[in-house]
């Protein structure tokens, strides 16, 4: 019978113009195949292509065909290829997987597998396709090693950070505390306050899994929570948040530290003029993360602009976060005061239909 690459063809029954034609269309397209790929028993390899053979460092992909295929997988990926074989005829379709080949020179290649049984050739046998991802993995271990160390210098960076935070707010209040004049005291006080409110803020960063982004939604339970320890809240004055929302998305450091300090300021603008329960809602809308913040209290005139009619620093400094990050505060009926951020860049994972 005449062969190729080791490739048995049972010429026993006639065969017409175009099923030739096609039987040399697909050698065609496997001997062009970029991936490497065999066909085996279970044992023995029965049909390489050349991919094959440049694979494993053969001079010619016929030098492949007859050898053990025990003699081209790793120690460490053995017992991997043999349970696959065993239990390819159950699984459809043969999942993907990462297994180490070995070259006819000894070293080690990182290959990305896929399998198909071939049962009408035996019990075991399967087609093979398997392309050399070495570079790939290696590139990738290099990736993971650079965001560690981004990751480890981002956490020091807030670590100092909250350090001078402190600093600032001890000085602070140590200037309070020497004034004789009590409007002064109460600037400093308030200044403090905002500056410790912003040290609290970076510091729930570090306890998160990443510094450099962190889901919204377990953001801001954190930060609620600080805030109901920090503010003293009381059955009366509740505050209650509801970011159901705002699960799977997550946003980067520095946006995530503005909607916390827009979130504070809200909150303390409404335990300080408002009235009953605070209700603090997170959600995606479109394209922006909205955040509202309402009580049960009068709220602010119709038309007001916070930084046009905001006469306190808060009104004022949440306005200027909102706006210098693409967004933007609105007052609504009522009590009700809505920031606006854009979500473009975040990422998303999991998040509801909205």
């Amino acid at each position: 019978m005449p062969t190729w690459g080791g490739w048995k063809a049972d010429q026993s029954k006639p065969r017409d113009g175009d099923t030739e034609a096609g039987d040399q269309s697909y050698r065609t397209l496997i001997e062009l195949s970029p991936d490497a790929l065999i066909v085996h028993d279970g044992q023995s390899v029965l049909l390489a292509n050349p991919a094959m053979a440049r694979l494993v460092g053969a001079q010619h992909h016929n030098g492949v065909v007859g050898c053990a295929l025990a003699d081209f997988v790793a120690p460490s990926s053995q017992a991997l290829v043999e349970e696959r074989i065993q239990h390819m005829h159950q699984t459809s379709p043969v999942p993907l997987a990462d297994e180490t080949w070995r070259r006819f020179d000894g070293s080690e290649v990182e290959v990305e597998v896929a399998a198909a049984p071939m049962p009408w050739i035996s019990a075991r046998a399967a087609m093979v396709i398997a392309r050399d991802v070495t570079e790939r993995r290696r590139l990738e271990a290099e990736r993971e090693t650079l965001l560690a160390e981004k990751e480890l210098l981002m956490r020091e960076v807030h670590h100092r950070v909250g350090n001078s935070l402190q600093l600032v707010q001890g000085m602070l209040n140590l200037q309070a505390r020497g004034s004789g004049d009590e409007a002064v005291r109460f600037q400093l006080h308030e200044a403090a306050a905002r500056i410790g409110t912003i040290g609290t803020l970076h510091s729930r960063l570090q306890k998160g899994s990443s510094t450099v982004e962190c889901e919204v939604k377990a953001y801001i339970e954190g930060v609620m929570s600080d805030l109901r320890i920090s503010l003293g809240e009381t059955y009366k004055r509740q505050i209650v948040l509801d970011a159901g929302d705002a699960y799977g998305i997550f946003l980067k450091a520095d946006l995530l530290v503005a909607l916390g300090l827009i979130a504070a300021e809200g909150v303390t603008n409404s335990i300080k003029h408002g009235e009953g329960h605070i209700r603090v809602r997170v959600m995606r809308g479109g394209a922006n993360l909205e955040m509202t913040i309402e009580d049960d209290g009068p709220g602010l005139p119709i038309g007001f602009d916070p930084l046009r009619d905001g006469q306190g620093l808060g009104m004022r400094m949440i306005a200027s976060l909102a706006q210098s990050r693409g967004g933007k505060i609105e007052v609504g009926a009522g009590s009700r005061i809505t920031a606006f951020l854009p979500l473009s860049g975040t990422r998303k994972d999991a998040m509801p239909n909205g």
